[in-house]
Parts: structure tokens; C-alpha cells; sequence
């Protein structure tokens, strides 16, 4: 019986030089009109009723607490304290219910005279839930210092995720869910009070306190990875009963306020959470306005939508230093415009997600719920790992972010445009806009992109043994000024990008930058039609003295696979048969001619590579051995070259996990390969072609 295998050919050929590329290819203002008309058009007002939490039928509900809270005991733990205080929470709570059920109104939480910044009317609150037609307004100079308690009565258990998994843990200091038409807005200050003895630690068990990591991994490999459902993930203070109904994740958005219940399942007990919360997350929510309001001291990331529709995020002044520390958190949202806003961040500033791994998958329906449609202008950016980042929690999707006129400006910036997945956060990353930014100082790279990312859990870290394929294509950056002859960036990097062979980032496009005093230009691994057009950079040791860089388009043709001597022309969707006795590990020919104006292949200094899928495993090595096939390459004529490799089809080892997307199945099966072959110039310009071969 013939033995049969069928190969696919994508071939992304860049045929466009510099002058023939139009404006809209690095914009598209119908997207972006789009973004606008939408969330202006959804914008939430209000009636013109306010309700003030001082007046007398809510500052009766106000009483006397005894705020619980930990400071170093002089060595290297903790002891803890009390103080009392007075709780508003119910008065709050009570008055935003209220103007809820009048039909909508202003909550206002007013300043008394006098009151400043430095000098704030403090209202101690625990969790305080907005609902829909209502917007809760804090006055300049209040300030809302939620109680260090950390426990159910203050932060009860609602329905959320933590980094892109979802599960039932605290509320968020300030949190909404299945409402419509909502606002927090004024000029006062958030301030949840983390700090190393108060939340934070257990980031990583600090001070002798517990390690979120030990729940962590079970959220992550335990109920996330092995599809556990999400009414037995409950976690909780160790102490508090849980509610008898609890809801479900199910969004009807024609009655976004519709929530569906279940009973609690009783055979599960809950673990008790280490997990930090958010400290403003609307959750299934529409039509949202956020202006104004600072934060500070967050536990985790600060604004974080979650799962919403139509938000508009204006005028936030962010400055908290945390762990995890994220300024603006969009996940699994669509329709977002964040604008005039300040970062100053322990983490990412502008952090765009979708979910993570097996959740993020299958949120809301096979294939994951897609982050998308946002524009971040005007905003100014100091310290943060990066200013504006896609991932790592992406495995959704993230499309059609548009960033514009935006400042960065700090040593402590790791990255301008970050983005991050890998494997097991998997995700398809596609048409990110980026221009008319100036950068002043950065740390690291201006333009970041890593789809190997392994600085995250220690699951990152395993390498490329996840279950999903990152994809990131149709990244475009223009007009962007970074540093000045007498003010250099200092960045280690102008541009960084670096993929896995297998799948390579594709359609990256950078024109019109000019960039003074890095250390090094442009470092590529694995790109795929990677352009560069008008291009400057200069490096640290004379920030002055500009290199301009332009890509010259290298081109692929007339590609060949030969075995036993037939000859199969390499063609999308073509089927070949193989001789009866054709065997997997036979050596296979591939051959082909490349076009291109590349000085290093004019000069000879060239070369092409084959990459057959993730490599083989050598006995007790965990990670794939990814091992080139060097191609020779011989000069035809001025501008085509001739190349010749063999590649061995070997059966490939049975590691990767079973719950592979089905849109990879084929290329799961043991003998079923993903064939790439790598063209490299200068080391800034290379292009790249993949070849499912599916052996049966």
C-alpha cells in the first residue's frame, strides 16, 4: 500500500520595495473610526441625582472596625496590628444600591474644605460593587483606603480570574458585574494599601508569609489544564461559608444584567486563596467610563476589564510599584479607548490579554474570547516592564490596537512596545498600530517582541512544550523619534524580536524611526517578512552618527522536494504520492531559487536553513533540540541563487500534550512535520516559508 503525505505551502512573499508602499499600510483609519464611533456612541450619562454618602441616611450605617493589618517585626517577619477606623462600606454600598434602583444617579463621595492630595477626607471601605446607571464620583481630595482585612466579610467571593485564569476568589476593591451604563470618575484616590506585609507577600511567600504559588499551580495544572469546571474552583478566606448559589460564566449579551446560578457544589471544599485581586475589575460588563481617579498601592493589576464591551479609560493617574503592578489590564474586551492618561508601574503599564492557556482557549466558546478594537493615545509613560504590551495571557487573541501619540519617558522602562506569549499561552496576535510616538529613555528595547517568552511561571520556563502555537503577524510602527544626539535612549536594543523556527512572526513592518544611542540595532530570530524602510539608529558610543537601514525583499521560487528520485514541485494544497517504499527516515531534497538585492547574498555571506518542527528529545533533556538543516547555496545570476538541503523525516517523539487545538491535529500525530525554510541576509533581513508535511 502506498504510503501517502500531503505538504502545504505558505508562501508570504514580500514583493513591495519602499516607494510602493501606501500610508494604509501602516494605518487603517476605517478600524479606527470604528473604535471611536462605537465608544462614543456608548458612553454612559447619568441622571441628574446625586446621592451623597455623607448625608444622614447613610452615614447612620457608618461603624467602628477594627482594621487588621501586618508590619516587619524588626527581623526578618511580621507582626500584626490593629487600629480602629471608621467603615463605610455599608454607607457606600447602600447608596449606590439606591441610585441603582431610582434608575441611576451620581454616588458622591465628598471632600471636606480643605482637603487635598496630602491632606485627604479618608472614607475605609471594604469592596464596593457598582451597579448599573451609576456613577460613583470621589471628590478631589477623598480618598478611599480599603481595610487591610483580608477576609470574605470585607472582599466576599465573586466570580473573576487571576493572570488570565478563571475562578472564584476576593472581590476587587472596587468591581461590577453584569452591569450596564456604569462610571467611576473624580479626581480622588484609590488606595487598597498593599505594601510588603499587606497583600504583596504573597507574591512569593515574603516576611513569613504563605506563597501564592502553591495556588497558583493548582489554578494552572490542576483546573485550568486538565478542564476542570469553574464552579469547583472556589477559593475563599479559609474561614467564611461560601454562598449557597453561585454564577456562572454564561454572558447573554442581548440582557448583558441577566446572571445565571448554580448551586455550589458541596463535595468541594475550597482552598484558601493567596490570590491577589484587581483593584478595579468590571466584570461582563457594558458601556463603562473610568476618568480621573488615581491609584495607588494596588495589590495586583489596577484597572482590569474583564470580559466587557464599550469602555472609555480617561485621565487616570497611575503610580503604584507593586508586584504585578499593571496599570490598564483590557482582557477578553472589546472596544476600549484609554487617553490622557500618566503610568508609573511595578509591572506593564498597558497590558492587553485574552486569557491563558487551556482557560483562555475555551472562555466563552472554543477558540478563546479575543481582546481587540483599542486605541491608546496621549497617554505619558514612565517606569514599567513595558509601556504598551500584548500577553503574556493571550491565548484568545489580540487584534487592531492602535497606538498613537503617546510619550515614553524612563531608565525604569523596560520596553515601549512589548509583546509575549509562547507555547502554552499560545494566540494569535495580529494588526498592532503603532505611531507618531517619542520616546525619551527606555532601559531595554523600544520594539520587543518575544513568542518564546519563559520569564513568567515555571511552566514558562519548560520551553516550547506547550500545546499551542504563538502567532504574531501585521505589527506596523511609524513615525517614532527615540532620544536626541545629546539626550541617547541607552537601551540595549532598538528592536528585538524572537520567535520559535516553527512559527515565525510574520509581516513586521518598521518605517520613519530614527532612534539615538543604543547599544545594539536590530537583533532578529525567526521573522518572516520583516521590512525596514527609512530606518536610522545610532549607537551609544556616538549617538550622533546615524546608519539608516532598508530591507531588500528576499524572495522564494520554483521549490522542490526530491526522495528516490521523483521530484515534487512544493505547492499550496498540493497532494504527492510517494513511492511504495517510501520510508519516514529516508532523506528528503529540498531545493529551490532565491531572488533578492541582499548585499550579504551578493557577497556570499548568506544563508539558508531548514527547521523541521520543534527539534528532537535527547534522553533526560525535557525541551526540544531545534537543530538547523544548513542549506548550500550557489549564485545563478546578479540577484537569484540556487539552494540545496537535505532534511531526515523521522518520526518525531510523541511529547506534546494531548489537548492540542484541532486545528493542529495532523501535525500532532507522530511522522507529521512542519517544515521551514529560512532565508537570511543581512542579519536584519530574512524571510521565512513553513510546510506542513503530513505523513501517513
Amino acid at each position: 500500500m502506498k504510503k501517502v503525505f500531503s505538504l502545504f505551502v505558505v508562501m508570504c512573499i514580500c514583493l513591495c520595495t519602499f516607494t510602493a508602499f501606501a500610508a494604509d499600510d501602516y494605518w487603517n483609519d476605517d478600524i479606527y473610526s470604528s473604535i471611536e464611533k462605537v465608544v462614543k456612541e456608548n458612553t454612559p450619562t447619568f441622571p441628574d441625582v446625586d446621592f451623597r454618602v455623607t448625608d444622614s441616611k447613610y452615614s447612620a450605617l457608618v461603624v467602628d472596625m477594627e482594621e487588621e493589618y501586618f508590619e516587619s517585626d524588626g527581623k526578618e517577619g511580621h507582626i500584626r496590628k490593629t487600629q480602629t477606623v471608621k467603615d463605610y462600606t455599608k454607607a457606600i454600598q447602600t447608596a449606590i444600591d439606591d441610585a441603582s434602583a431610582a434608575g441611576g444617579g451620581r454616588v458622591i463621595v465628598p471632600a471636606k474644605p480643605g482637603a487635598s492630595r496630602a491632606n485627604p477626607t479618608v472614607y475605609y471601605t471594604g469592596s464596593i460593587e457598582i451597579k448599573s446607571n451609576v456613577n460613583l464620583h470621589l471628590e478631589e481630595g477623598t480618598e478611599l483606603r480599603f481595610v487591610r482585612n483580608i477576609s470574605n466579610k470585607y472582599y466576599p467571593v465573586v466570580l473573576t480570574s487571576f493572570e488570565g485564569n478563571d475562578t472564584y476568589n476576593y472581590a476587587s476593591p472596587i468591581h461590577a458585574f453584569h452591569a450596564k451604563n456604569i462610571a467611576l470618575t473624580g479626581k480622588g484616590t484609590l488606595n487598597p494599601q498593599a505594601d510588603p506585609y499587606n497583600w504583596l507577600p504573597w507574591k512569593r511567600g515574603a516576611f513569613g508569609f504563605e506563597n501564592q504559588a502553591k495556588v497558583v499551580d493548582v489554578l494552572v495544572k490542576e483546573w485550568s489544564d486538565k478542564a476542570c469546571t469553574i464552579e469547583r474552583r472556589l477559593l475563599n478566606d479559609g474561614v467564611t461559608p461560601l454562598p449557597d448559589k453561585i454564577p456562572t460564566m454564561k454572558i447573554n449579551w442581548d440582557n448583558i444584567e441577566e446572571v445565571t446560578y448554580v448551586d455550589t457544589p458541596k463535595d468541594v471544599k475550597p482552598l484558601r486563596s493567596l490570590l491577589r485581586p484587581c483593584t478595579v475589575e468590571p466584570y461582563a460588563c457594558e458601556n463603562i467610563l473610568i476618568e480621573d481617579i488615581r491609584i495607588i498601592n494596588s495589590p495586583m493589576w489596577e484597572v482590569h476589564p474583564l470580559r466587557c464591551r464599550n469602555i472609555l479609560v480617561r485621565g487616570l493617574e497611575i503610580d503604584s510599584h507593586g508586584h504585578n503592578n499593571d496599570g490598564v489590564n483590557p482582557e477578553s474586551t472589546h472596544y476600549v479607548i484609554i487617553e490622557n492618561c500618566s503610568f508609573s508601574t511595578g509591572d506593564d503599564c498597558i497590558a492587553i490579554k485574552s486569557g491563558k492557556n487551556r482557560d483562555g482557549y475555551n472562555r466563552g466558546k472554543v477558540g478563546g474570547e479575543s481582546c481587540g478594537n483599542i486605541i491608546i493615545r496621549n497617554c505619558v509613560f514612565a517606569d514599567g516592564h513595558g509601556g504598551v504590551t500584548c500577553g503574556s495571557e493571550c491565548t484568545g487573541g489580540i487584534s487592531n490596537v492602535f497606538a498613537h501619540d503617546n510619550h515614553f519617558d524612563s531608565q525604569n522602562l523596560q520596553q515601549v512596545l512589548r509583546f509575549k506569549t509562547n507555547s502554552y499561552r499560545g494566540g494569535l496576535i495580529e494588526n498592532i498600530y503603532f505611531k507618531d510616538n517619542t520616546v525619551a529613555k527606555c532601559s531595554n528595547a523600544l520594539m520587543y517582541g518575544e513568542t518564546q517568552y519563559t520569564l513568567g511561571s515555571a511552566q514558562d520556563k519548560e520551553g516550547d512544550l506547550g500545546p499551542y502555537t504563538p502567532q504574531l503577524k501585521g505589527v506596523y510602527m511609524s513615525n517614532i523619534t527615540a532620544g536626541a544626539p545629546d539626550s541617547p535612549v541607552n537601551a540595549k536594543d532598538a528592536i528585538l524580536w524572537k520567535a520559535y523556527e516553527r512559527a515565525p512572526m510574520t509581516n513586521i513592518k518598521v518605517k520613519d524611526v530614527t532612534v539615538y544611542g543604543v547599544k545594539n540595532a536590530i537583533s532578529l530570530s525567526n521573522v518572516k517578512n520583516f521590512e525596514l524602510h527609512n530606518v536610522k539608529i545610532s549607537l551609544v558610543d556616538n549617538p550622533a552618527e546615524l546608519v539608516t537601514y532598508n530591507t531588500d525583499p528576499i524572495e522564494i521560487s520554483d521549490v522542490k522536494l526530491s526522495v528516490k528520485g521523483k521530484e515534487c514541485e512544493l505547492k499550496e494544497g498540493a497532494k504527492l504520492e510517494m513511492p511504495a517504499d517510501f520510508d519516514k527516515k529516508d532523506a528528503v531534497t529540498v531545493t529551490g531559487v532565491i531572488t533578492t538585492a541582499d548585499k550579504n547574498f551578493v557577497e556570499g555571506k548568506a544563508s539558508v536553513n531548514a527547521f523541521l518542527d520543534r527539534g528532537t528529545l535527547e534522553p533526560g533533556n525535557k525541551a526540544p533540540v531545534i537543530t538547523p538543516y544548513a542549506a548550500e547555496v550557489k549564485k545563478i545570476s546578479d540577484g537569484k541563487y540556487s539552494f540545496s538541503v537535505s532534511v531526515s523525516l523521522a518520526d518525531k517523539p510523541d511529547y506534546q500534550y494531548a489537548y492540542r487545538p484541532d486545528t493542529e491535529a495532523e501535525n500532532m500525530k507522530p511522522g507529521n512535520h512542519i517544515l521551514s525554510l529560512v532565508a537570511t541576509g543581512q542579519p536584519y533581513n530574512q524571510n521565512t516559508w513553513n510546510y506542513n508535511v503530513i505523513c501517513k
